[in-house]
Parts: C-alpha cells; structure tokens; sequence
C-alpha cells in the first residue's frame, strides 16, 4: 500500500514539472494511479490532496461553468517541490 507522505511528494513534483500551469484534477490523479506503485486508492490520493491544500502547498480552483477542478502549487508548495527534485 502506498502511503499517503509518498502520494504527497508525487504529487507535489507533479505539479511542478507543469511550470505554473493548472493541471486537470483527472489529470493529477490518474498520473498517481499511473507512476505510483502499488496503485495507491483512490481514497488515499484525495487524501493526500486534501492535505497539501489545508497546509498550504497546492491550490485547488473550481472552474464556475463546467465544475472541473485544477490544481496548482503556492510559493510554499513550489519551494518544497524543488526540495524534492
């Protein structure tokens, strides 16, 4: 089982290789699913998500027409991916 620390720092360096961006929440997920190993649960993932955004890291923005959600790193979350690599 893959722990949700390890689906964190995924998904943080994720994010960062997307240069300022906003990644699709579908995006973002099925590329934990798809890079990490075992498969983490998909509870685990929204998890981790919830995580990074209470403490700062990431920003989830919810698009008003169509209720897509994307996500993007704050200054705090784009210096801890650099620290991760």
């Amino acid at each position: 089982m893959t722990e949700v620390k390890d689906i964190k720092r995924f998904l943080l360096r994720a994010l960062a290789r997307t240069d300022g961006l906003p990644m699709p929440e579908s995006s973002l997920i099925q590329a934990a699913k798809d890079a990490l190993v075992p498969r983490p649960l998909l509870s685990d993932i929204e998890q981790a998500k919830r995580e990074l955004e209470a403490d700062g890291f990431t920003q989830g923005t919810r698009d008003e027409l169509d209720g897509s959600v994307t996500w993007t790193l704050t200054t705090k979350g784009a210096h801890k991916a650099k620290q991760l690599g």
